[in-house]
């Protein structure tokens, strides 16, 4: 096998590989990518068995054939050499050589038939798929996987779940436990209408494949496995065992003691106070009444914090306490500009977070005893 490749093509490819490839494995060859030509250029793959991801890059085939060798090394010695093409051949024992100008790399390689079988995409994947423009998925993730769990022995909550609310709409949902984000959009084609669980690194790496350009996203859900599309890469993700909570009963049907405030406003006094509350909690008292709204922390080892902030509120003086870092999680991915409001049942309940300009995102934050 023998090929000469783009320097910033060839970075491309192995750019996907990074996340995915293992840094600590006991399956030696899930730390390699492996390459292999096509009609018009060589393919660029990673899987550690749970998630794959597969690239075409276009190169220059002067020989046939595939290899297998370190993923980040080769990401690393890449990056490195002169703009320009790179030259990659293979030697005996399947040892790789990498040159450029006047550098040369000889790299160990595998045998490619080692290399673990990575789903391949249903034929008739297109009868089953949707489309969704790349920005309008990367708001959805962006607006919900602060959310998904970061504790992996509760596997049903890390990761997001995806279903089909309508029609031609599609709702992502994350929750950890104390805190949940909902998000809803439309799409073209046909969602999945039984919900399913994406892994939160699987969905990590989606917003690798788009984080370059606009084009629509294809997916499609088959057996137990999510193939994703956006030329030139392809990527498929095992979905997660388990039994998403119903999150319907989470969000309460009415909530009638609202605030309404800038988000902007409010996070900068939440960053603010929350400087002195308890690193583990990050504890923060909000007492709202009329048209003020003042937030507080008091912690016995550092000292106390208060600011008052204007609101628009419709009910009766309430005091709750929140954990701050989950307020402001939601407010960092609103528009600086807009304004949320804040609805209540009573001072145990969880409140609802909503954009006053984006009805089809809410988040749901449980109180805490202060």
């Amino acid at each position: 096998m023998e090929f000469t490749i783009a320097r910033e093509e060839l970075l491309q490819g192995l750019y996907l590989t990074q996340g995915i490839v293992e840094r600590r494995t006991t399956i030696p060859i899930l730390q390699n990518a492996l390459i292999e030509t096509t009609a018009d250029g060589i393919t660029v793959a990673a899987t550690d068995q749970e998630i794959g991801v597969r690239r075409h890059c276009a190169a220059k085939v002067k020989k046939k054939g595939a290899l297998t060798t370190a993923a980040r090394k080769l990401y690393e010695i890449s990056r490195e050499l002169p703009a320009g093409d790179i030259s990659v051949k293979v030697l005996d024992n399947n040892w790789i050589e990498v040159s450029a100008g006047k550098s040369r790399f000889k790299m160990v390689g595998l045998d490619p038939k080692e290399f673990p079988a990575m789903p391949e995409v249903p034929k008739d994947a297109e009868k089953y798929a949707a489309s969704i423009p790349s920005a309008t998925f990367r708001e959805m993730v962006e607006r919900s996987i602060f959310a998904v769990s970061t504790d992996d022995t509760r596997v049903n909550l890390s990761g997001i779940y995806l279903e089909r609310s309508e029609k031609d709409r599609v709702r992502l949902v994350a929750t950890d436990g104390h805190r949940l984000a909902m998000i809803t959009r439309q799409v073209d084609g046909i969602a999945p209408a039984a919900g399913v669980l994406l892994p939160r690194k699987g969905v990590q790496e989606i917003l690798k494949v788009i984080e370059s350009g606009d084009g629509p996203l294809v997916f499609a859900v088959h057996s137990g496995v999510v193939y994703v599309r956006r030329d030139p890469v392809q990527l498929s993700m095992r979905l997660l065992e388990g039994e998403f909570p119903d999150y319907r009963q989470v969000i309460p049907a009415d909530s009638p003691r609202k605030a309404s405030v800038a988000s902007s406003t409010l996070l900068a006094a939440l960053r603010r106070v929350s400087l002195v509350s308890s690193e583990r909690t990050c504890g923060v008292r909000l007492q709202i009444e009329a048209s003020r709204m003042e937030v507080s922390s008091i912690n016995p080892d550092v000292g106390e914090a208060n600011e008052e902030i204007e609101v628009e509120a419709d009910a009766k003086p309430l005091t709750v306490g929140f954990n701050a870092r989950y307020i402001m999680d939601v407010l960092q991915v609103l528009p600086p500009d807009s304004r949320v409001e804040m609805a209540f049942n009573d001072e145990v309940s969880p409140a609802v977070l909503r954009s006053e300009a984006e009805p089809d995102y809410c988040c749901v934050v449980m109180p805490m005893r202060l």
